[in-house]
């Protein structure tokens, strides 16, 4: 149903860029309206628009406001504002309250889209909505809006798809990560974190050329805590940080361990998740580890993922310059996971590049896929890099990964991620290559 579209008299109860109410005045009037429309069935939807930090950063901000205007105008002569209440919030947030049978969300993401490209803006905006079909009315409005975040939360960025509608699901899973949250200090307080190593190997040589250093969680009611399910929340709370650095230490302590037995090691790479790249003592840190186990920079080797370049690229080169100036090697992990693959090969000094297992898998399935593989081995042996293939799990991907060269395999078909204990074991079984 179409409006007037008559922005209301600009107040202390309205966004003053758009018209539109603001957070406070949107959660009175919505409580008032569902209270009073008990009989029609409403949907909480938040919207929100795709890189409008960047839009500000590349043009003026005048172009950012004349996006929330055109969108909040849009809204505005969509529904009718005697049965719809929309707000502003939090830059390039919407929040709309419309009754269900009135929301036609495909519809109005293409008007939406529709609406931008006419104002010729050379850039990639998009809006999201996350969509909360409100089915308690005794809800706080703003736990409604939580909802209809959680959905937006699930699909944002995406380019699959544009929406998405909340469900219980996602409010379990809001409950499991504020559980996995509570307990985060008290697994590292208590050591209930434990490395495990999956060895590298070059198939050619017959050799284990290194190993990757991946952390698990022995909760001691739960037993093992998937890295699936408590990676993303200490990635969101920031407390992967200290993770990391424990991992590190964690592995700087048993390669000291091995030497002092007088066993030979190979390198072992940790991961350096994106947020570590904020913290400007990053480099003295791990300085500072190799100093306090005595060790030489070629035992740790540093991963870094196509995420992180994608985020803040100049901050980036300069640390990745940096620890190669330290003497540490970096590799990229997941290559071939995003976008940007072929730009960062241009500008970033790597040493070795991890394809990502989603090439093995593919491989046969595809010609093509082998043949990508194919060139990226050729490419990066070209640039000076080595290449680790991710995910191999049977003799053939094996097979072919060693026909493209010097290339190293890691996955299933050598070995699963191994607990140190057993990992020491299974280069009892092997040569080592030099270094």
């Amino acid at each position: 149903m179409k409006a007037e579209g008559v922005l209301p008299t600009i107040g202390s109860k309205f966004d003053q860029l758009t018209g539109l109410y603001n957070r406070e005045s949107f959660l009175r009037e919505a409580a008032v309206l569902l209270g009073a429309r008990f009989d029609v069935d409403y949907c909480i939807v938040c919207m929100d628009i795709s890189c409008f930090k960047i839009i500000n950063d590349l043009f003026h901000t005048s172009t950012g406001d004349l996006i929330l205007r055109s969108a909040a105008d849009y809204f505005t002569k969509q529904f009718n504002p005697r049965t719809t209440i929309s707000c502003r919030t939090n830059a390039d947030h919407f929040i709309l309250c419309v009754p269900t049978e009135e929301l036609k969300i495909e519809q109005v993401i293409n008007d939406l889209d529709k609406i931008i490209q006419d104002l010729h803006i050379s850039h990639n905006i998009l809006f999201f909505a996350g969509i909360y079909p409100v089915d308690k009315r005794d809800l706080p409005v703003d736990q409604m809006c939580d909802r209809a975040g959680m959905a937006l939360k699930r699909i944002k960025g995406s380019y699959l798809t544009r929406y998405a509608y909340y469900d219980a699901k996602m409010r379990e899973k809001m409950i499991e990560d504020l559980l996995l949250v509570g307990n985060l200090e008290i697994a590292l307080a208590e050591r209930q974190f434990t490395i495990f190593l999956q060895p590298i190997f070059n198939p050619r040589q017959n050799t284990v050329v290194s190993a990757e250093a991946l952390v698990r969680w022995l909760h001691p009611i739960h037993g093992m805590v998937s890295p699936g399910k408590f990676i993303p929340v200490c990635e969101s709370n920031g407390f992967i940080v200290r993770l990391d650095r424990f991992i590190w230490e964690e592995v700087c302590r048993f390669q000291r361990k091995r030497l002092n037995e007088g066993k030979e090691i190979v390198p072992i790479s940790v991961n350096l998740s994106r947020l570590n790249f904020y913290s400007l003592d990053l480099p003295d840190f791990l300085s500072f580890l190799l100093s306090k186990y005595d060790l030489e920079p070629w035992m740790l080797k540093l991963e870094v993922t196509e995420s992180a370049y994608t985020d803040n690229q100049v901050q980036l080169l300069d640390m990745i310059s940096t620890f190669k100036n330290l003497g540490f090697s970096v590799l990229m992990d997941d290559f071939g996971s995003g976008y940007s693959s072929l730009n960062m090969l241009k500008d970033m000094p790597l040493d070795t590049i991890k394809v990502d297992m989603a090439f093995i898998r593919e491989l046969e399935k595809s010609e093509r896929v082998a043949l990508i593989l194919k060139f990226v081995v050729q490419l990066a042996e070209s640039l000076g890099m080595g290449v680790v293939v991710e995910g191999v799990e049977t003799q053939r991907q094996c097979d072919y990964v060693a026909s493209l060269g010097e290339v190293a395999i890691q996955g299933y078909y050598f070995s699963r991620p191994l607990p140190m204990s057993e990992y020491e074991k299974l280069l009892e079984k092997y040569p080592l290559a030099p270094h």
